[in-house]
């Protein structure tokens, strides 16, 4: 009896391990995805999106006891208490929903600026970043309210909530910007403190403390950019890869000579590559795919190499150009 009494001890102890949540959330590696399975484009470009083009991402699943155990072993994860993936009084979806929706921004303003790159006519333009919602205890609740338009920060004009968070992903906690917006057709300044905001995605890392989204997103370009399949990515990340592959597909110049390229990194409207989240964690999704060169912005260069094998190639670029530059040599 007591063997038995043990063995279902030992059996419950095993459930609890792999089924139990914690109060944690574990972020760990998931396979890069090749840039057609993402989007596609309509259009008569002279190429197909090439499948051998990669963009990084990272899964976060509730931690259970095991799954903490391996990352704090392995480590090949990374947690994070459930508390600040999800701030206090933030509905989850409607942070989720923000998330997609720069995604499905910076898509739409990522192949204009790899085609405009690769020589076609093409104009991007909005009126600002609406705040939507304003994080409770940040800066940014206390400086603004629902409804402003972010104009520009500092002397950097902001045109699409992409930027918004591209602008602010170069800077550091402790920055103080300041933030022009428009209130009632009023424009106002405010000098705001930056802040880490550990919301569990590659967007707002430092920040404001507000969500927002472009005003009036206007497009004029040869092709039509879309997102496809059900993959629950968030953010701007992609952003440089989606690029690439605009630019790749429009040109007759196949990049990378065959080689599985993946990487990571925001563009804005000038092709400027910009920082992102994660960086070691998207190492490893590459090498899940057998990448063979890694590009990363510049200033992330140290961690990915850092996590890479000596196999993986890693590339470190500042802009769009860059990156043509090293997969044409």
């Amino acid at each position: 009896m007591r063997k038995l009494l043990f063995a279902v001890a030992i059996l419950l102890l095993v459930w609890a391990a792999v089924v139990v949540p914690l109060p944690l959330a574990v972020t760990e590696p998931s396979p890069a995805i090749a840039v057609p399975e993402v989007i596609e484009l309509d259009n008569g470009l002279p190429s197909e999106l090439a499948e051998e083009l990669h963009l990084t991402v990272v899964r976060l699943e509730p931690a259970t006891i095991a799954s903490a155990a391996r990352g704090l072993v392995v480590g090949d994860r990374e947690l994070t208490l459930l508390p600040t993936l999800v701030p206090p009084d933030v509905d989850p979806e409607q942070l989720e929903e923000f998330q997609r929706e720069l995604f499905r921004e910076s898509i739409r303003a990522a192949v204009a600026v790899g085609l405009d790159a690769a020589g076609l006519e093409v104009t991007v333009d909005g009126d600002g970043a609406r705040i939507i919602a304003t994080l409770p205890g940040t800066p940014g609740a206390e400086a603004f309210e629902e409804g402003d338009v972010i104009t520009a920060v500092d002397d950097t004009e902001v045109a699409l909530a992409s930027e918004l968070v591209a602008i602010l992903g170069d800077r550091v906690a402790g920055d103080q910007v300041q933030i022009t917006v428009l209130r009632e057709g009023e424009e106002l300044t405010r000098t705001v403190e930056l802040v880490p905001l550990e919301t569990g995605t590659d967007v707002g890392q430092i920040g404001l403390g507000v969500l927002v989204a472009t005003v009036d997103l206007r497009i004029d370009a040869p092709v039509e950019a879309r997102a496809v399949g059900d993959r629950r990515i968030g953010g701007p990340s992609a952003g440089l890869m989606l690029a690439l592959g605009a630019y790749d597909a429009a040109t007759e110049d196949a990049l990378g000579g065959g080689r599985i390229i993946a990487g990571t990194g925001t563009i804005d409207l000038a092709g400027n590559v910009g920082p992102v989240d994660g960086v070691a964690a998207k190492v490893r999704g590459a090498l899940l795919v057998d990448a063979e060169v890694f590009l990363v912005p510049e200033v992330s260069v140290d961690e990915a190499e850092e996590a890479a094998p000596p196999e993986l190639e890693v590339i470190g670029v500042a802009t769009l150009e860059d990156a043509i530059d090293a997969l044409s040599d």
